[in-house]
Order: structure tokens, then C-alpha cells, then sequence
């Protein structure tokens, strides 16, 4: 079986399962983000830290911290995006029409926020463990609710070392809630919503912190390439690659990509 730029509802019917419960819903739409009880294999979790070490010896130019586009340097890596416990949760969390449009490796450091160039913003992204996030090693936070002003908020560019992604929401617009940590054993996911402010202290403890993440949009949304130029040099890519991974475009005026893939190994 090849795994294509598209699939229908009806082809990968049989695949669908129930990755999130009823309760595990709610508290992602009450909170902007949820940790789903189901988790991947051990052995999937090895393979991935396999193949981004191999990644990184391969490109000596890519920046561990943050490696963005995967699937542009190596679209093998989609497989992982359209597996039935990443996909079938995301259709539960957004509806059937989904767009991978994008996809990083994560591995050491960093603070911030960043807002995707689509409109209307309908997307929600998918952290994969692959080495324990935790309080030493600046594991992910959010602001729970955060979400529910259905905005972007108020940012600014911060060109600091200590950040990976130069956009931080700014002081006055931060909400006042408490952030709550999201901690995270290898394997374990975390599914926040597009408007969840989130974020990451500083990783000073020496143990990498790496997570591979991938970033949904509902096919309904439209994916501006020129409102993608004009923002973050390191968070957009006015020529990402575009997946419609299942049912249809329907805004139908995203240029989705076309060629093929085989699945992973």
C-alpha cells in the first residue's frame, strides 16, 4: 500500500479508531490542550530517535534545536503524521478535512510563540515524545483556556539566543491564568489548539529534550503563502508543502502537493 497526497473518508474508514476519550475531548476544548492516556510503541519511539540522528548526521547545517520542514528535507517522515493514533485523533479534534502543513524536530531549548499563516485559524499541532520532557529540562507549559479568546493575541520579535522561535505574546496580552506543565514520558503525545499559548523555559540540564511535531490545518482554512513570507524568518515557509492526508480541500484554493510516498519502514 503507498501512502499518497490524499486519501477519502471512505479509503481509510477501516483505519479509524477511537484514540481520544470523551473526557480527553472536553478537556482539550476547556483547556486548549490535552495528553491523551494512549501513547506509541516503544519500539516506534526508538525508530524516530533513530532516524533523527541519522537526519542530523546527514545535515550537518540543520540546527538540532530546531529542524523545521521534514517533510520538505524528507518526506518519509509524513508517514508518522498519518498514523491512525496522530491522524484519527486530530479528525476527533478538528473534523475529517485535515492538511499536514507542517512539521520540526525539537530537541534541546526554547521559549516562545509563533501564529500560522492560514485563514480562518483552524489547526492544532501534535508534540510526539522522544526523550522525557520534563521540569529540568524545560518541559512544554501552557496557558490553560488561552484558546477561548479565539484570537491572535498581541506578540512581538525577541531575537535572543535563548529563543528558538522569535515570537513571544506580549506582557500585556498574556492572559493571567496560572501555566500548567505538560509533562512527558517517551511515546506520550501532547494535542494543543492553534490559539494556546505555549511555551518552553530554557533546557540548561544537559539531557535533550527532543519531540517531533506536526502541525494540522482543517482544509476548510486557506493557507496564505504571502502572509507566510512576511513573518518569522524561522517559524514560516512561504513554499511548505502542503498534505491533504484525508478527505477533501474544502476551501479549495490550497495548493496541496501531489507526488507520492511510500510508507515507513
Amino acid at each position: 500500500m503507498r501512502i499518497g497526497h490524499r486519501w477519502t473518508i471512505n479509503a481509510v474508514a477501516k483505519y479509524h479508531r477511537t484514540i481520544l476519550t470523551s473526557d480527553e475531548i472536553a478537556h482539550f476544548h476547556e483547556t486548549g490542550q490535552v495528553t491523551p492516556a494512549a501513547r506509541l510503541d516503544a519500539g516506534l519511539i526508538a525508530g524516530i530517535e533513530t532516524k533523527m540522528e541519522a537526519l542530523i548526521a546527514a545535515y550537518p547545517e540543520l540546527d538540532p534545536d530546531y529542524a523545521p520542514n521534514l517533510t520538505e528535507i524528507d518526506q518519509s517522515w509524513l508517514a508518522y503524521a498519518l498514523m491512525p493514533e496522530i491522524l484519527d485523533a486530530i479528525e476527533q479534534l478538528t473534523g475529517a478535512n485535515i492538511i499536514v502543513w507542517g512539521s520540526a524536530l525539537f530537541c534541546k531549548k526554547g521559549r516562545g510563540g509563533t501564529y500560522w499563516p492560514m485563514r480562518p485559524l483552524e489547526a492544532c499541532s501534535v508534540w510526539i515524545a522522544i526523550n522525557p520532557s520534563t521540569r529540568a529540562n524545560g518541559y512544554l507549559r501552557i496557558i490553560p483556556g488561552s484558546h477561548k479568546a479565539g484570537r491572535v493575541l498581541a506578540y512581538e520579535s525577541e531575537d535572543r539566543p535563548e529563543f528558538i522561535l522569535n515570537q513571544v505574546v506580549a506582557a500585556r496580552d498574556m492572559p493571567a491564568a496560572d501555566p500548567v506543565d505538560v509533562i512527558l514520558e517517551p511515546g506520550m503525545m501532547s494535542f494543543h489548539d492553534v490559539f494556546t499559548v505555549h511555551g518552553a523555559e530554557p533546557n540548561d540540564s544537559g539531557a535533550r529534550r527532543g519531540g517531533l511535531v506536526f502541525r494540522f490545518m482543517s482544509s476548510s482554512s486557506y493557507y496564505d503563502r504571502d502572509l507566510a513570507a512576511g513573518q518569522s524568518r524561522t517559524a514560516f515557509n512561504a513554499t511548505r508543502q502542503l498534505h491533504l492526508v484525508r478527505a477533501i480541500d474544502v476551501c479549495a484554493r490550497n495548493d496541496i502537493y501531489r507526488e507520492e510516498l511510500a510508507p515507513a519502514d
